[in-house]
C-alpha cells in the first residue's frame, strides 16, 4: 500500500486518538488480497497500559471514521493495538515508558546490556545491571544515540510476586 494512504489514514486516525488521551505510536497498511491496517497506540507516559474497555471503543471509533472517509477501495481488516510487553525502543519516550522494567540494549560498540531502566531523559537511559558471580549491581548510563537497537522484556523472574 502506498505510503500516502498509510499518511491519509493516520491523518484521520491522529485525532481521535488524542481524544482519548492516547498517543499514536504508529499506523501502517499491508499490501495483498486483503490489507491490514494496523493502528498502534499507547499511553503518551507513565506506568501502564491501555485499558482494554478503552482500546475497543477506539477500535469502534477508528473503524466508523474510515468507512466514512473510504481511504482503501477494497476491503481490508482493521487491527487497533499497543505495541505490547517486548516492544522496541527506538525514542526517548520508548525509555520513560519502560522505567522500572527489564531491557536488552545493544550499543553502537557490540556491547549487549541487560537490565532494569532506572531513569531517562531525552539523551540517555540509565539502566541497573545485576552483578555476576557475587559482583554487586551497577548503574549505567547510556547515550540514547550510542544505541544501536534496545527491546524490553519480559520479566518472568518478577511473575508472581
Amino acid at each position: 500500500m502506498s505510503k500516502a494512504v498509510e499518511a491519509r489514514i493516520q491523518e484521520l486516525v491522529a485525532p481521535i486518538v488524542k481524544s482519548a488521551d492516547l498517543f499514536l505510536e504508529s499506523v501502517t497498511v499491508t499490501t495483498g488480497r486483503d490489507p491490514l491496517v494496523r493502528v498502534t497506540v499507547d499511553l503518551y507516559e507513565g506506568e501502564g497500559a491501555v485499558d482494554a474497555d478503552n482500546l475497543q471503543e477506539l477500535t469502534r471509533q477508528i473503524s466508523t471514521a474510515l468507512d466514512e472517509a473510504d481511504p482503501i477501495e477494497n476491503a481490508y481488516m482493521l487491527e487497533v493495538s499497543t505495541p505490547g510487553a517486548e516492544r522496541q525502543l527506538t525514542t526517548p519516550r520508548h525509555f520513560s515508558r519502560t522505567t522500572g522494567h527489564l531491557v536488552e540494549i545493544k550499543t553502537k560498540t557490540g556491547e549487549r546490556i541487560k537490565g532494569r531502566v532506572i531513569s531517562s531523559d531525552e539523551n540517555s537511559v540509565t539502566v541497573e545491571v545485576t552483578g555476576k558471580k557475587g559482583k554487586p549491581s551497577e548503574e549505567l548510563a547510556i547515550p540514547l544515540d550510542n544505541i544501536s537497537k534496545a527491546r524490553s522484556r519480559v520479566d518472568f523472574g518478577a511473575i508472581g510476586k
